[in-house]
């Protein structure tokens, strides 16, 4: 994955956004009226944006569709009163059709409008069977070319245009999040900035994330359609309904956060919820875009692609990635025997020792180690590239993930001494590690708790108790936040330690879970812990706990059980029932599940990048969180929508696909919960992601 823009890429975007966020355009956007502004048309062109997508040997620019999404995304943002999208598309439609037609009104559409759609004061291009027809705004009609090469150029326009007008979309409704942010960070009520309520800030933290997903699968789109992927066709439509149906949420809560005054035509932000509802309603319900992409994955529909071009950036894993994810499933194919997939199913707590210890003889188990101790320096992408072959086999990396990230902070910030007890065991896969984060009366507020450790020489005195110690049961060693000093504010009296489990004094009690899956709540009772299991700093601990929320808040771990979900659908779907039809026949069916996999796509990118970020330094502070909300409650989403689509269970409904999808549903409400709610996570999004006041 690499999501840098090329230089020239980011000063096309930055040359763009001057252009259409200007105060003129903003006027202009007032005085059109819904209707295209030639002059802004006019000084679209003569920047080369109108003809971008152009061969060059017809005057345009030859650039590619990444590119050109960078300039509907400033245009959208801009609110700009002209039909950029279409005027680009055409023009690239324009200039591969031979002809002194085609090229005459490629040279017109420098200086006049042109349109897919009705629009005034526009040229419309229009297919009527083979036939391509221009008709002027006049209602003169007149032949551009004809054939069927021309009915296919036509038809990869429309998907150009599709994909064009969801950038556009996508910059529309992100600005639209930031100018109520803004508004919210000044308006005050009750003695408050309105953007400290909940109920106002949340709303914002979910559409900038929507949107935020909306640029990926946009993005994602054009790298499937430049190395000529078989789902490209699909993604189109995905990208489609996704933007088009985001977008319109987000400048509906944005409105509303301006109140009485969201109303005022006074107000800039009434003429993006227009320009909106204006582009994503301009082919009809945006729901049809779901039928369109069931057709085009299970129905054999196939449609005509533009071409890209190089989009600069790459959103799939690398032949690298790819070939170690190949590496991995080689070895749980051998490994993963019909006995090993009946202990995973039964197993409560997703620890199957012996195939533990096999991955961890064979340097899987924590492949990004160092080799010093036993990894096999592998990449963090490869290790997500890990996690999704785990899932196909049904084998949980919870015992793994807890285990990772204690050692990752004794890596970082333990002794040489607890490094070389812990660590070689942790490695050859003889000890688990679990998390003690959570209390009883703090929940996702670590911060706030109340297990003591009290200096005595050189040891600590632990007491208190934790909850949701998840492997507890099957661990040796414990991660754990203690507050060291009571009276220092709740952030800086804190220390991590990494100590044994066995010591005398803690005690383990399980808790069974809707989900089916055991978690524990631990008891430390006067526990003597040498000091050289701390980490850190005394009182430093919010530096280790920061380093391990980057860990915990990307989402990625708790992701991957929506790939299962999706297969466990798709597999009921394409299964016969008591009539001999299978499920996936019916077009209704196949909306509900394209719609859970353009989630699906949204979800894997948000995570991916977290993962790509964390590793190229381009981190922020909101990546993680957007990323772990978005994933695990859309995850939910979907899980309780295939239990509704399945049910009821047995011989006569879902059948033996119910029984997990029903699981999964369970399951996925614990995922909003695990590694912080999903309240703390927009909390997160709205302060770091929209410079909106602490909530």
């Amino acid at each position: 994955m690499n999501l840098n823009l090329t230089e020239q890429q980011a000063m096309m975007r930055d040359a763009a956004r001057r252009f259409f966020e200007r105060d003129d355009v903003i006027a202009a956007a007032r005085a059109a009226n819904g209707q295209a502004d030639a002059a802004l048309w006019r000084e679209a062109a003569e920047m080369g944006f109108i003809t971008m997508r152009a061969p060059q040997d017809k005057g345009g620019l030859g650039m590619g569709l990444m590119e050109a999404t960078l300039i509907c995304e400033a245009a959208g943002r801009g609110v700009a009163p002209l039909p950029i999208a279409d005027g680009i598309a055409a023009c690239n439609l324009l200039g591969h059709v031979d002809g002194d037609a085609a090229l005459a009104l490629l040279e017109a559409a420098t200086v006049a409008p042109i349109s897919f759609d009705p629009q005034a004061g526009c040229t419309r291009l229009v297919l009527e069977g083979d036939a391509l027809h221009a008709i002027a705004a006049s209602g003169d009609r007149h032949l551009i070319g004809r054939g069927d090469g021309v009915a296919t150029l036509f038809q990869a326009a429309l998907a150009e245009l599709a994909l064009l007008r969801a950038a556009w979309l996508v910059g529309a409704g992100t600005r639209a999040v930031e100018m109520a942010a803004a508004y919210a960070t000044e308006r005050r009520q009750f003695d408050q900035p309105i953007g400290a309520f909940q109920g106002v800030a949340f709303p914002l933290a979910d559409s900038i994330t929507d949107m935020e997903g909306a640029r990926l699968l946009v993005w994602r789109t054009i790298c499937s359609i430049a190395k000529g992927q078989a789902e490209a066709g699909a993604l189109v439509a995905m990208a489609d309904w996704w933007s088009a149906t985001a977008a319109r949420t987000a400048v509906r809560r944005a409105l509303r956060v301006f109140g009485g005054y969201g109303l005022s035509v006074e107000y800039d932000i009434h003429l993006y919820f227009l320009a909106i509802e204006r582009t994503a309603l301009a082919t009809g319900d945006p729901q049809s875009r779901l039928a369109t992409a069931g057709e085009r994955l299970w129905a054999g529909q196939l449609t005509a692609l533009p071409q890209a071009g190089d989009p600069g950036i790459d959103t799939d894993f690398t032949q690298a990635e790819d070939a170690f994810a190949d590496d991995v499933r080689a070895f749980l194919v051998e490994h993963v025997t019909d006995d090993v997939r009946a202990l995973a199913e039964a197993s409560q707590d997703g620890h199957i020792p012996q195939l533990h210890r096999a991955l961890a003889q064979a340097g899987l188990a924590y492949p990004d180690w160092p080799s010093k101790w036993g990894g096999q320096d592998r990449g963090p992408m490869e290790v997500t590239a890990l996690g999704r072959v785990f899932e196909e086999f049904g084998i949980s990396r919870i015992p793994i993930g807890c285990t990772n990230m204690g050692a990752r902070m004794a890596l970082r910030f333990g002794s040489s001494d607890m490094q070389a007890e812990i660590l070689p065991r942790l490695a050859d896969g003889s000890a688990l590690a679990c998390l003690g984060f959570t209390e009883p009366g703090s929940g996702s507020d670590m911060y706030a708790a109340r297990t003591r450790a009290v200096r005595d020489g050189d040891d600590w005195i632990v007491t208190g108790q934790k909850m949701f110690t998840t492997g507890a049961h099957i661990s040796d060693y414990i991660l754990l936040l203690a507050r060291t000093d009571p009276d220092a504010p709740k952030h800086k009296g804190i220390t991590l330690f990494l100590f044994p489990m066995n010591l005398p004094g803690v005690t383990v009690q399980p808790i069974d879970t809707l989900p089916d899956e055991r978690t524990n709540i631990t008891f430390y009772d006067d526990v003597r812990v040498p000091d050289r299991y701390r980490l850190g700093e005394v009182n430093g601990g919010i530096a280790v706990m920061g380093a391990a929320m980057e860990i915990e808040h990307g989402g990625e771990g708790l992701h991957i059980y929506h790939h299962s979900l999706m297969a466990t659908a798709l597999q009921w779907a394409q299964t016969p029932g008591p009539s001999g039809a299978r499920p996936i026949e019916d077009a209704a069916i196949r909306v509900r599940l394209a719609r859970m996999r353009a989630h699906l796509e949204v979800a894997d990118l948000m995570c991916r990048r977290v993962t790509w970020a964390a590793e190229t330094g381009a981190m922020s502070r909101a990546i993680g969180p957007m990323a772990k909300l978005f994933a695990t409650e859309i995850y939910m989403e979907d899980a309780a929508d295939m239990a509704a689509l399945t049910a009821p269970g047995g011989s006569a409904g879902g059948g033996p696909a119910f029984a997990k999808i029903e699981k999964s549903y369970r399951q996925s409400i614990a995922q909003t919960i695990y590694a912080g709610t999903s309240e703390v996570h927009r909390s997160i999004i709205a302060q770091h992601g929209l410079g909106l006041p602490r909530s």
